[in-house]
């Protein structure tokens, strides 16, 4: 939720659990995952300029996190995952 607002999920609905952590702990990811059939992976930083000052924070964050997401999912047997990027990874097409 570092960009984001608790206010904007659905907390009141029983079938939503929200487990706050880093998706570098790979041991936090697994345990979240169990008695998952799905997952909706959005963790992230999204800003190039923050991939630029803190390059190994993003690398954490979304190389490491996203591996670790992904090893989380064989590990417990789900085969369905939701995935968003950002506009970012596009980069800017030099037109004015």
């Amino acid at each position: 939720l570092s960009t984001g607002k608790r206010s904007n999920l659905p907390l009141d609905n029983p079938r939503v659990e929200l487990i706050e952590g880093d998706v570098a702990d790979a041991d936090l990811v697994k345990r979240a995952a169990l008695g998952c059939k799905a997952v909706v992976h959005l963790a992230a930083v999204a800003s190039v300029q923050a991939s630029v000052d803190d390059p190994v924070r993003t690398h954490q964050s979304n190389f490491i996190g996203t591996l670790n997401v992904c090893e989380a999912m064989r590990e417990a047997g789900i085969k369905r995952v939701v995935f968003a990027s950002s506009a970012a990874i596009y980069g800017n097409n030099g037109e004015g």
